[in-house]
């Protein structure tokens, strides 16, 4: 573990949360369950984001107003803000659906969990698909990363199974998710105390680099196999 109490900049790694798509034909009842997951999510201590894919298009600002005057001429990014609130409106330069793993890169950063409805067709994001009998109770088996199911009709799989009003039980399993993919860390970054994301190649690079400093510094007596290193770099 590498700590330092000042503030890194770095292109190596960004602090990103627990993200989890929840997916499902229209109907299924996506937004409900988010509804639900939120506030227990919030009660076991976590910082809890959203994201709503909107493949129709949307728009917060006014025709007129300064802040779609500001766009108007030019400006890429406008921020709002006001006693209680913050928005960010900004444009995107390629029609594309983007990587919505990016985006939460950008602005969820101090975040826990991030819960997201919507982009079912991005592989790389983790994912619970919603099966309803009154909708669809067939499994969308093209969809990529699901971890978990919820239906009210049993579901032949071998992913675990929720009813929808089981939401303790769904955080309990989210949870373990999140306790497994800590423990498949073995190189951690923390940075005035919050965890640095840190992908394969770079927590392979990072072990390389550390190891390769401190291994000639042991003395000769020392253990041969290295278990852990603790680092701590404190600046004033």
């Amino acid at each position: 573990m590498i700590c330092t109490e000042r503030e890194l900049k770095t292109t190596g790694g960004k602090p990103i949360p627990f993200i989890i798509g929840i997916a499902g034909k229209p109907d299924a009842g996506k937004t409900t369950l988010i509804l639900k997951l939120i506030p227990e999510l919030i009660k076991r201590g976590y910082r809890v984001g959203t994201v709503k894919n909107c493949p129709h298009g949307f728009d917060i600002d006014k025709k007129g107003k300064d802040s779609w005057k500001f766009s108007e001429k030019g400006s890429r990014g406008v921020l709002l803000t006001s006693q209680d609130k913050v928005a960010f409106i900004g444009s995107r330069q390629e029609k594309s659906d983007g990587n919505i793993l990016d985006i939460i890169n950008s602005f969820f950063m101090s975040f826990d969990v991030v819960l997201v409805e919507g982009f079912k067709e991005e592989e790389n994001l983790r994912k619970i698909e919603i099966l309803r009998k009154d909708v669809d109770i067939k499994q969308n088996l093209s969809l990529k990363k699901v971890i978990a199911l919820v239906s009210d009709v049993p579901v032949e799989t071998d992913k675990p199974v929720f009813k929808p009003d089981e939401i303790h039980k769904i955080v309990n399993f989210l949870e373990k998710v999140m306790q497994e993919e800590k423990q498949k860390t073995s190189v951690e970054v923390i940075i005035n105390g919050e965890r640095i994301f840190l992908n394969d190649f770079m927590q392979r690079m990072v072990k390389s680099l550390i190891l390769g400093m401190v291994v000639p510094l042991r003395r000769k007596d020392a253990e041969d196999k290295i278990r852990e290193i603790s680092i701590k770099i404190k600046e004033t």
